[in-house]
């Protein structure tokens, strides 16, 4: 069912996107990278928690002179450490976050934007160590042990394009998705802060 809604995530978000490219909507696009303080906690509150880093492209869509999407396809990887037992998960992702957006462009051709909307990630590999037992791949499935690859939640981002199309933002992703197919286990991913620096090229307003 999960697999269903993602597929269906994705063909909505492509298909806003198309629709918006055929209209009046001014498009730039360009590089983006930087880091986040993320985590996974459980339901004792346990929490796995480390800097990420990373990379990837950004999309605006600026639709009128208040509206705007501002997708993202970012490969994402970092280490995180539970204090106190040794223990750290290194997961290697792909984030897509499709954020709707107040935009409001100014006569200098800055942009400040906000907003909020899905953010899909896709885990495509991961290890789990402990100071004393070495490291082991972690296994994604939909066995007992393992580790779902599919991650859906919801993603919050603010920040200001200047004229010269440098771009600063914060964000936050809020993982909705139960990583553990364990019905005595609920683990969830959280990106409590992240801050990025992009450099868009196009137009970043419209007509």
């Amino acid at each position: 069912m999960k697999n269903n809604l993602s597929k269906k995530l994705l063909i909505a978000g492509c298909a806003f996107l198309i629709f918006s490219t055929r209209s009046s909507a001014q498009i730039s696009v360009g590089p983006e990278a930087g880091f986040t303080a993320s985590g996974l906690y459980d339901q004792d509150a346990e929490t796995y928690a480390g800097v990420n880093i990373h990379v990837g492209a950004t999309a605006h869509f600026q639709l009128n002179h208040f509206l705007a999407v501002r997708p993202s396809l970012l490969f994402k990887t970092g280490s995180m450490s539970l204090d106190g037992y040794g223990e750290k998960i290194k997961l290697n992702r792909i984030s897509i976050p499709i954020p709707i957006m107040y935009s409001h462009v100014f006569d200098n051709g800055g942009t400040v934007f906000g907003g909020a909307g899905p953010n899909i990630m896709y885990h495509l590999s991961g290890k789990y160590e402990m100071d004393d037992m070495g490291s082991r791949d972690i296994e994604f499935g939909s066995g007992n042990s393992d580790m779902k690859r599919l991650d859906l939640g919801v993603h919050i981002k603010g920040g200001y394009q200047f004229g010269n199309g440098i771009s600063l933002s914060t964000f936050a992703n809020i993982g909705t998705t139960n990583l553990s197919n364990s019905s005595e286990s609920k683990i969830r991913s959280l990106d409590a802060i992240g801050f990025s620096i992009g450099w868009m090229f196009g137009s970043n307003a419209s007509e």
